[in-house]
């Protein structure tokens, strides 16, 4: 592999999604479409990070659509949870006054890493999975998400994109996924980590129950109906407005929970360390052209 992170290096972090994870849709049987799966979810996770959902999803059938009246009713049920909601925000500050704050911060943030916590809860059964690991990311859309082996010793996974591809691999069973990311297919959340996009635009928000001045909370429910998720919440920093944790809620009522720390912005990360090359024993379950 063909990175500029070094074992033990204190020049880079930005949290990245656990391909161990399953995922948020419902799962089927192959290991191709597993892993497909598990990119999308991956994608979602990156598109928090940076204050938005991601939709980024592989061309095959690895992702499992909601049919779309179980999707609307989802959808409504996270709407109106949202607009209930009795909390508060900074003093003089509207929720999407907050909102505007928060894209500012990634506006200005030319790259970020963190350490980061994951947690996944399956309701149907009954499961939670925590990983942890680090993240880096880095304008234009260059990503990259390092899953730890529990205990901290080596790495399980790694999800990296350098904007053009996304690249998915596990250390264990030695395999590689590949997907290709055309400008065409770029969704509003990932347009937003390259400083676009407007998350009042694309999304309804609110102040969360739980929200006070000292620790502002957000909810944010898609305008624009989606099978992937149905709510957003981003726990704020109340000075910087940076996202501290962020939970994406899906429509069977399961969560996926990342919280950063330690995050550090705009130290000129390297961009080797968003390349990625397969090792020559890596068994590539989709393999594709060079992507542009």
């Amino acid at each position: 592999m063909s990175s500029g992170f070094r074992p033990g290096s204190t020049h880079i972090i930005f949290a990245l999604f656990s391909a161990n994870m399953d995922v948020i849709m419902k799962p089927r049987s192959t290991t191709t479409n597993r892993i497909g799966r598990r990119l999308w979810t991956a994608a979602a996770i990156v598109g928090l990070t940076s204050g938005v959902a991601l939709s980024v999803q592989p061309s095959s059938d690895g992702v499992f659509e909601l049919s779309s009246g179980a999707n609307a009713l989802a959808q409504e049920k996270a709407a109106k949870e949202a607009k209930a909601s009795k909390g508060s925000g900074p003093a003089e500050m509207s929720a999407n006054d907050v909102a505007e704050r928060i894209q500012d911060f990634y506006k200005e943030t030319a790259d970020y890493n963190a350490h980061f916590q994951q947690i996944y809860t399956d309701i149907a059964a009954g499961a939670t999975k925590t990983s942890k690991g680090r993240v880096y990311f880095k304008k234009p859309g260059k990503m990259r998400w390092d899953y730890y082996n529990p205990g901290g010793k080596g790495r399980s996974k790694v999800l990296v994109s350098d904007g053009a591809s996304f690249w998915i691999y596990e250390y264990e069973f030695k395999q590689a996924f590949k997907k290709c990311l055309a400008d065409s297919q770029l969704p509003t959340s990932l347009k937003f980590l390259m400083g676009q996009g407007d998350l009042i635009k694309e999304f309804n928000i609110s102040f969360a129950d739980n929200s006070t001045a000292k620790k502002p909370v957000l909810n944010l429910v898609p305008k624009v109906p989606t099978s992937k998720y149905t709510r957003l919440v981003f726990e704020l920093d109340p000075k910087t407005f940076q996202v501290k944790k962020t939970t994406i809620f899906d429509p069977y009522g399961n969560t996926n929970q990342i919280e950063f720390a330690k995050a550090k912005i705009n130290k000129n990360l390297p961009d080797s360390g968003f390349t990625f090359e397969p090792p020559k024993d890596a068994r590539l379950l989709n393999p594709q052209k060079k992507c542009d």
